[in-house]
């Protein structure tokens, strides 16, 4: 009865609380679509506290949607945006979760060494030059190391997993379906006489590089369902819609971080996709001259195509990090230190490196740092599959070993890592997955050991 009277004293209190919050809103000074997007983030985040692991879900889905509001200005604190404000909410809502359920957290290897991470970039400040573009760096990775924290948190059986799995492949269909708009109306970014697709995205790098991740599952779902059952077919289409966008995003570093997922993930388990893919591959290469043109130029020497921008940049870059080689110049600097020591002339100011940009920024000491999480990640991926029984969790290791490798080669050629939408849902996953890993059923029988055996055999088909 008490337990029932303190729940319904706290909805009372959120929704007294929500109610004026939006009151308060409608009298800021902000235009209609701001106040609009500020309630309806209210009410999100209001019913995430009455159901975190649903409201959870919710904020997954809706965070590649938002990107297309990261440039919308709020305020005139240092340039807050929409996305900052998104991130905040979420990084208050993990707080509310992790301070009363610290001791559900499963998955501490890879936080903790993100912390180290964090705590070092934190120290970065001391000698930053642009203290404002440096805490905005550290905001967005910490909403990513609360993504990690919340996946290991709220995720806890194979259904939650699940559920994750296909909210995170649905999420990606707004921004396709604005990027299929842009395809069929021209209105996508211009470039070299092409139209590249970018969806809701800033760029369609970063839309190629989110949808890599939604592709992989999606082919995932396709292969562990019975295919007598719709479904399967539902999530085929998905992956081969999600493929088709990302092909005219024309980001080659994609083509070639898909083509390996599908290599490696055939060389593991499924060979008859290696054959389905590569005669999907040829059929569309031949039937697009744009897309051709594009995916040749990867093998060709042209001194004045981006390729050879790339590496020009990348040997600029690595002589300012001698300049300060152990510490960097600050987090979120990177960009700065390239536009104050280069000619605009030269082109853009992104790194294209994400390990060049941890050099700049945090010195040998990130890029270590970073380096070492990701070799632990892979490990960890690759003992979790030998050591698995459940085939269907056995065989996700497989996708994800691959889509890690994937991402992490593409990183020495792209700016990966401020892809956000991309590594809030790719460390969800790698929480909330190594977290229902880590709850081992122990049998205290034979009859419960076949009876497992049994259940991975069901769980590959279902």
């Amino acid at each position: 009865m008490a337990d029932r009277l303190r729940s319904r004293l706290f909805f009372s209190f959120l929704v007294f609380l929500a109610l004026a919050s939006a009151f308060i809103i409608l009298f800021l000074p902000f235009d209609s679509s701001t106040k609009f997007f500020f309630i309806i983030l209210l009410i999100i985040f209001t019913l995430s506290l009455l159901d975190y692991r649903r409201g959870f879900l919710v904020f997954m889905f809706l965070r590649p949607t938002i990107d297309m509001l990261t440039n919308q200005g709020l305020f005139s604190l240092g340039g807050l945006n929409i996305n900052i404000v998104f991130s905040a909410f979420m990084a208050l809502f993990a707080l509310i979760i992790l301070i009363n359920n610290f001791r559900d957290l499963r998955e501490k290897p890879l936080l903790f060494l993100w912390l180290i991470f964090f705590a070092w970039s934190v120290y970065s400040l001391t000698y930053s030059f642009n203290i404002t573009e440096s805490i905005k760096e550290l905001a967005r990775y910490a909403s990513i190391i609360f993504s990690l924290a919340l996946g290991a948190t709220l995720i806890k059986t194979n259904d939650d997993l699940t559920k994750l799995i296909k909210v995170i492949v649905w999420s990606a269909l707004f921004p396709s379906l604005i990027a299929l708009y842009q395809f069929f109306t021209n209105s996508g970014w211009p470039e070299n006489g092409v139209n590249r697709l970018y969806g809701t995205m800033i760029h369609p790098n970063m839309l190629a590089f989110y949808l890599l991740l939604s592709i992989t599952l999606a082919m995932f779902v396709f292969l562990t369902v019975k295919k007598s059952r719709l479904e399967a077919y539902v999530y085929l289409f998905l992956a081969f819609f999600f493929s088709f966008i990302l092909a005219f995003t024309y980001t080659r570093g994609a083509y070639l971080a898909l083509l390996l997922i599908i290599l490696l993930v055939g060389l593991f388990k499924f060979r008859k996709l290696l054959v389905a893919a590569a005669l999907v591959f040829l059929l569309f290469y031949l039937s697009s001259v744009s897309f051709q043109d594009r995916f040749n130029t990867i093998f060709n020497g042209d001194n004045s195509g981006s390729i050879a921008w790339r590496w020009r940049l990348y040997y600029d870059g690595f002589s300012y990090v001698k300049e300060h080689p152990v510490s960097g110049y600050g987090v979120g600097l990177a960009e700065e230190v390239i536009a104050r020591n280069r000619d605009f002339r030269l082109g853009a100011t992104q790194p294209h490196n994400d390990y060049m940009r941890l050099a700049l920024e945090g010195g040998l000491v990130s890029l270590s740092l970073y380096s070492l999480l990701i070799i632990i990640l892979i490990v960890r991926f690759l003992k979790f599959y030998r050591l698995e029984k459940r085939a269907r969790l056995r065989i996700i290791n497989i996708f994800m070993f691959s889509l890690a490798c994937s991402i992490y080669l593409a990183s020495f050629g792209d700016n990966i890592l401020s892809d956000t939408a991309l590594e809030w849902h790719f460390w969800t996953l790698v929480g909330a997955l190594f977290a229902v890993q880590s709850l081992v059923v122990k049998p205290k029988d034979k009859n419960e050991v076949g009876s497992l055996k049994q259940l991975g055999k069901l769980e590959a088909i279902s």
